[in-house]
């Protein structure tokens, strides 16, 4: 009994690992994280990091638009611009190409 249990934690443990996943699909260039970035403005932060991944780096300061903060998410060869709510929810505003 205690192996099977054993066994049976292992097996849940490494199916919990996978549902984790990598932080977005590795095979991706910049310009179709580019243009899948511009198909989620008005979205929630959250599903372009499920879609592109995570910045490279990000800066927040004070919105002129409200209670809540501006962001600046920066990419390979772009920049995402995103509102974070005073409640923490963070929408995609606007997403522009490097020059």
């Amino acid at each position: 009994m205690k192996r099977f249990s054993a066994i049976l934690l292992t097996a849940v443990l490494i199916l919990a690992l996978a549902a984790c996943g990598g932080d977005a699909p590795k095979d991706l260039t910049p310009e179709e994280r580019l243009e899948a970035a511009q198909g989620l403005i008005g979205e929630d932060v959250e599903k372009l990091y499920d879609a592109i991944g995570r910045p490279d780096g990000s800066s927040y300061a004070s919105s002129c638009i409200g209670d809540g903060e501006d962001g600046e998410l920066s990419y390979d060869g772009f920049h995402v611009y995103t509102y974070r709510a005073p409640d923490g929810a963070e929408s995609v505003q606007d997403v522009l190409p490097l020059p």
